[in-house]
């Protein structure tokens, strides 16, 4: 039995699944660190007791992150199976952004807000 090449290997059925797990890791921690941003923001939006939203704001950060834990999740698994290094750079991209300040968890594209 001959050692496969990359291309051969690709061709493989199933034999890409390394690829498509990674990415789908990656998207579901991207997601989640995401949702949990937004839904702080946004869940005390509507104020609360005495106006202060902060129940509303751990209960947006929790469900934030489980949904885009798991919305991530699939994106990345499924885009990841044959476009594992443009996740990786979309991840990488947004991890930076998280980083060094400029996401914008907000609903407008103006970051100048």
């Amino acid at each position: 039995m001959r050692e496969l090449t990359i291309n051969e290997v690709n061709e493989v059925a199933g034999a890409d699944l390394g690829s498509a797990v990674y990415s789908g890791v990656l998207g579901a921690a991207a997601g989640f660190t995401g949702g949990a941003i937004i839904g702080g923001v946004h869940g005390g939006d509507g104020g609360g007791l005495l106006g202060v939203g902060s129940i509303g704001q751990g209960v947006g950060m929790i469900a934030g992150g489980c949904i885009g834990l798991v919305t991530m999740g699939i994106w990345g698994t499924a885009y990841g199976y044959n476009h594992g290094q443009e996740v990786e750079s979309i991840t990488s991209s947004f991890w930076n952004s998280v980083i060094n300040g400029s996401f914008y968890p907000g609903t407008s594209t103006n970051n100048s807000i």
